[in-house]
């Protein structure tokens, strides 16, 4: 695209609107966008890891995108530049890949980048044996209500995520892939659905459960869960943590963030508009010092207006015989 006259810092200004518009929305913010993620396929897929990585696409939706061909050249721990290729053109901070071979049968790699660079990666393998599950494996009329992309709770069980780094890459990396939009409140009622993942010496269970609210005679109403899909057992195979200098620009707040108070008795309506709230002394109407208008002034009654009349009537009839 043709660009116009050059803007700060000697980049070139783009005529069009609708690119501006785009490279805004790339700008760093104060407050970041929703993370997005994209699912790839490497060059050998089962049908295991498809559905896989289909029901994880239906659990990030509407923040992903399902790239359908096969990259026979990708391999994020051996080359990762296709992973920050991808992660440019679709701004997206956070990739599932899905591989088959011969070793690691039935892998996904999850991972996530910073400024388009690559910061950490995880491979997993499916575990065939324990009993996979998809979500279409799974029947019920409380799947049918769940939203899929509402925000979910989340449940981690096990030392592990305590004791192994290992493992708290991993509850990092699902808590970044699944938590979706930042808000400061929510609605109880939107609280849908669970993810619990237990962690063992050897085994990572993950589980995906529809919250069941019934009555119980109180306010407090009993809970149920209702498991909807996918059930994975995962192994971890191998572990990319971040680099040092990497990671701390990724957890450096900015100084207008630090700096940033909560102001009291102010706040921002449904539509931005901001509001403010004064507390100020009982006042005095009576002794205040208002504007008097003449619409207001205290006016006699017609009775009064006759009575009048009547008197002076009969002072003039007086003040007439005196003078005869």
């Amino acid at each position: 695209e043709k660009s116009g006259a050059m803007g700060l810092g000697g980049k070139p200004t783009p005529k069009r609107q609708a690119t501006r518009r785009a490279l805004k929305a790339r700008e760093p913010k104060l407050v970041e966008n929703t993370r997005k993620a994209f699912f790839i396929k490497g060059p050998k897929t089962s049908q295991i890891v498809i559905n896989a990585m289909k029901d994880m696409y239906m659990m990030k939706k509407p923040n992903a995108k399902m790239m359908n061909r096969k990259n026979q050249k990708l391999r994020p721990f051996e080359d990762h530049s296709s992973i920050e290729f991808f992660s440019n053109q679709l701004d997206a901070s956070l990739f599932c890949y899905g591989a088959k071979s011969k070793k690691k049968s039935h892998s996904l790699t999850l991972g996530r980048t910073f400024n388009y660079q690559l910061l950490d990666m995880v491979e997993v393998s499916i575990n065939v044996d324990d009993e996979f599950k998809c979500i279409r494996d799974f029947s019920g009329e409380r799947k049918k209500s769940v939203q899929h992309g509402s925000k979910p709770m989340f449940i981690f069980q096990g030392d592990q995520y305590e004791l192994s780094e290992d493992y708290k890459t991993v509850k990092s990396l699902i808590l970044d892939f699944f938590r979706g939009d930042v808000v400061e409140k929510i609605n109880l009622a939107s609280l849908c659905r669970v993810i619990v993942c237990t962690a063992t010496s050897d085994r990572l269970y993950f589980r995906h459960y529809a919250v069941n609210l019934k009555r119980s005679g109180t306010k407090i109403p009993n809970v149920e869960l209702d498991e909807i899909g996918p059930r994975m057992n995962w192994t971890i195979r191998r572990v990319k943590s971040a680099e040092e200098e990497l990671r701390k620009k990724a957890m450096k707040k900015p100084k207008a963030r630090k700096s940033q108070k909560t102001v009291k008795n102010i706040e921002r309506g449904t539509l931005g508009d901001k509001m403010g709230r004064v507390h100020m002394e009982k006042q005095d109407t009576k002794t205040m010092a208002l504007r008097k208008f003449k619409s207001l002034k205290k006016r006699k009654g017609k009775g009064a207006a006759a009575e009048d009349g009547s008197s002076s009537k009969k002072q003039r009839a007086s003040s007439a015989g005196d003078e005869e």
